[in-house]
């Protein structure tokens, strides 16, 4: 059946193909007004349209380049903002704790504007436990002038003593270590005693008598007596008072006032020169004889 139909139009075909071509002739041989060929007009329309296309497909191609171009330095200045951002965020946590580092210390000055000549400032790196002993490590040692027997104070209050040092640390003695003791004033009644460590987190005065005038709240502040520690640094706040059992001095626990884990940055005073000779600070502790009969201690001038 195909074949017969194309057998059926070929006359038509070979008519179509002789028609076109008398068109084509006609066109060459027949001029416009200008002087141009119809032909020529059909060629230049052909390919006016042919220009049109590569124009725009070389458009095309041009503005695909430039979006590549332009997103890839997009993506570089991305990169560069990225980059930047970080170091502003870096420099901006510098800014921060050298800020709170500035405050620190505008704290601590503050709160001991007349610290002794050659006393120096340390920061406390890490707190050591070990049961009823406690420690702190500080950033400093013999090559920036910390001796043993220095007085470690913050910004409210006295923490405890340089007991060792090292080339760049020393090591620090704390108020709550058991084996610690400062001779104590409580000003509202002008009562000297002793404090000590309780191996826990705080100290307590011990050798006051029952009959002594003593309540919760009372200030505790050195004395000034035992010859490790100046006078007149803020300890703590009597937290209770207990008068129970037979005991004839009274159960007073106290509340430091500095806090280790929040004083960071601290004043290191130089040791107290010894007053004589030979002078032992654990001398006041009452003797077992004197304690025995309920007299207070006797406390060093």
């Amino acid at each position: 059946m195909p074949l017969v139909l194309l057998a059926g139009r070929k006359p038509v075909a070979i008519l179509a193909l002789l028609l076109s071509g008398c068109v084509i002739a006609l066109s060459l041989q027949v001029r416009r007004p200008g002087g141009q060929t119809v032909a020529e007009g059909w060629f230049l329309d052909v390919m006016g349209v042919g220009v049109r296309g590569v124009a725009g497909l070389r458009e095309a191609v041009r503005a695909l380049k430039e979006r590549a171009s332009g997103r890839e330095r997009l993506l570089a200045r991305n990169e560069a903002l990225e980059r930047r951002v970080l170091e502003l965020e870096r420099e901006l946590s510098v800014l921060r704790d050298a800020e709170r580092e500035r405050q620190r210390l505008l704290g601590l000055y503050s709160a001991h504007p007349s610290a002794p000549p050659l006393s120096h400032v340390a920061r406390m790196v890490s707190l050591v436990t070990a049961g009823p002993f406690h420690s702190a490590l500080l950033d400093r040692g013999r090559a920036e002038g910390l001796e043993t027997g220095g007085v470690v104070v913050g910004v409210h209050g006295l923490l405890g003593r340089v007991v060792g040092t090292g080339e760049q640390t020393a090591r620090v003695q704390l108020l709550s270590d058991r084996l610690a003791a400062v001779g104590v004033l409580l000003p509202r009644s002008g009562r000297v005693a002793v404090a000590r460590g309780n191996g826990t987190a705080g100290i307590s005065v011990e050798y006051v008598p029952v009959i002594a005038d003593v309540v919760a709240g009372d200030l505790v502040v050195t004395s000034g007596t035992d010859g490790i520690y100046p006078k007149d640094l803020p300890v703590g706040t009597i937290e209770t008072v207990r008068r129970g059992g037979a005991s004839l001095f009274l159960e007073l626990p106290v509340r430091l006032t500095a806090n280790p884990e929040r004083e960071t940055t601290v004043f290191v005073f130089p040791p107290i020169a010894p007053r004589e000779a030979g002078a032992d600070p654990m001398a006041l502790l009452p003797s077992p004889r004197s304690s025995g009969r309920g007299s207070p201690a006797r406390h060093a001038p």
